[in-house]
């Protein structure tokens, strides 16, 4: 008679594992044997691939079934019959599959509040593990991006898995949200639950204020102010604006205003920002700024420096916002065309740059608020340094014959008398990788340098010389590592002293 020797065994697996429920027959051997599984009296279809399900023969009298991947799904009674033309014995077992819970129910929201929002919702699917506690997530309307989903404050703190009921705040108020709701258990964090309907909080007066408020006193009687504005999650309601005020001609005889702005919606004002003081000039700067002086850097730059004006801002003194300095070729550009510079009052130089070689210059300062410019100072006059030449020095190079040292020389750069270029200071020489930027700097005043030969690698070698009127053209080579290079360098000399062995030899 046919009958089963290996029954299925009760089992447990985990989601996305792999289970074999055991089944095997002794059946007369005259007969053929078919092993027919099914699943909650279901007969199992092996060729639908989906189900992941697969028939284990792996020797005479053996039908196991194997589940790939175990899907909660799978979870039931499966019967394994052992069947022949003659009888046939069935014998069953249960599997159990555990996992992550399945989404909450649809979320509901009971109440609206500012700041705060009540919501429902319905138990997730335990899938044989209980839940130990849900994540209730939000978004707003400035959320970046679709998946923007952020953790979200809960009264009470932790919502045990018991709960379907709880208060969401430290939201916005006035603003649009979206909630989802996720269940957690031993075995991790399931789905999300279906997005719920987007909701409006209601509005509240504002709670920022602006900052960084600044401001001065411009022409015609003005006062121009400035501020960062305050982020839209924060306008709190509608008719969102910054107060402000219109000056009288009495408000402008003062010269310190004292300014600090605050937000306001329908619902109300909010916090008044920093206090700041701003200063508005009746009148021009008075007073020309002192000691002019000027000095090249190079052929095209120069640094001025003058003494500043006395300034208090208050008082009859005189108000300072900042310096202008003008400065123009004397005997060949218009004094309207010349080039400007603005700094703040806090500073008393500045650096003058894209100036012609050689040139007679002369620079000019004024003090500035906002009626305007003050009177100059006495012109200041500097003439720009020549530039340097056009053609960098000529280079060689030379490997000892032991291949460890470069020497490179050059040739010594020969002032011109005649006044053409700037006067020869010393030599700047950079040693590199190929393809790098970056390289170790040499200062010298020799025409030759002698380094370590590289090892490995390509490098390069620039030489430029430094003269007064700033760096001049580079001269470069490249050099080769001794793997490759020393070859070509050093087998004549090898050869030269095979040769000499060889007549010796001879003679």
């Amino acid at each position: 008679a046919t009958s089963i020797t290996a029954a299925p065994e009760d089992s447990e697996v985990r989601v996305g594992d792999e289970v074999i429920l055991r089944c095997a027959a002794s059946y007369d051997p005259m007969l053929d044997i078919t092993f027919i599984w099914a699943t909650d009296f279901r007969v199992i279809d092996f060729n639908a691939e989906w189900q992941h399900y697969e028939r284990v023969m792996n020797e005479d009298g053996v039908g196991d079934l194997r589940i790939k991947n175990a899907q909660i799904w799978h979870e039931g009674r499966y019967t394994c019959t052992a069947q022949t033309v003659v009888d046939k014995d069935t014998a069953y077992a249960d599997l159990k599959v555990v996992g992550v819970p399945g989404p909450p129910g649809v979320l509901r929201i009971e109440e609206i509040g500012d700041t705060w929002v009540r919501l429902l919702w319905s138990k997730a699917a335990e899938h044989n593990s209980p839940i130990l506690y849900y994540t209730i997530q939000t978004r707003h309307f400035w959320a970046l991006n679709e998946d923007d989903w952020r953790n979200a404050s809960t009264s009470p703190t932790i919502l045990y898995g018991t709960m379907e009921k709880a208060d969401v705040t430290d939201l916005y108020p006035w603003m649009v949200y979206q909630f989802r709701i996720i269940a957690t258990n031993e075995y991790g964090s399931g789905e999300a639950s279906i997005p719920s309907l987007k909701i409006k909080t209601w509005d509240a007066p504002p709670v920022v204020s602006p900052t960084d408020v600044a401001g001065y006193g411009g022409r015609n009687g003005e006062i121009i102010i400035t501020w960062n504005p305050v982020q839209p999650w924060y306008f709190y309601g509608k008719k969102f604006g910054d107060s402000y005020f219109i000056p009288t001609e009495e408000d402008f005889q003062v010269r310190e205003f004292q300014v600090k702005i605050k937000s306001f919606n329908v619902k109300g004002d909010g916090p008044y920002s920093l206090t700041k003081v701003i200063y508005y000039p009746r009148d021009v700067p008075t007073e020309p700024p002192t000691d002019v002086y000027a000095r090249p850097v190079s052929s095209t730059e120069a640094v001025v420096w003058w003494l500043p004006v006395v300034d208090t801002g208050t008082g009859l003194q005189q108000y300072i916002e900042g310096y202008q300095v003008k400065y123009w070729r004397k005997y060949d550009d218009p004094e309207p065309g010349a080039n400007r510079i603005f700094v703040p009052g806090t500073v008393n130089q500045t650096r003058l740059e894209n100036m012609l070689p050689d040139s007679h210059y002369l620079i000019e300062v004024r003090a500035f608020n906002g009626a305007g410019l003050g009177p100059p100072g006495e012109h200041c006059e500097m003439f720009t340094k020549r530039p340097p030449p056009s053609e960098p020095p000529r280079m060689w190079r030379y490997v000892s014959w032991t291949g460890q040292w470069l020497y490179v020389w050059w040739d010594h750069i020969q002032y011109d008398w005649l006044g053409n270029v700037s006067f020869p200071l010393y030599y700047k020489v950079m040693f590199r990788k190929t393809g790098y930027i970056y390289g170790k700097v040499y200062i010298t005043g020799w025409h030759f340098m002698d380094f370590p030969m590289p090892q490995f690698g390509d490098y390069e070698l620039m030489v430029r010389g430094r003269y007064e009127g700033g760096d001049g053209p580079v001269r470069m080579i490249s050099i080769k590592g001794k793997h490759q290079d020393n070859k070509r360098l050093f087998n004549m000399p090898l050869v030269v002293l095979l040769l000499t062995f060889v007549m010796l030899f001879l003679l």
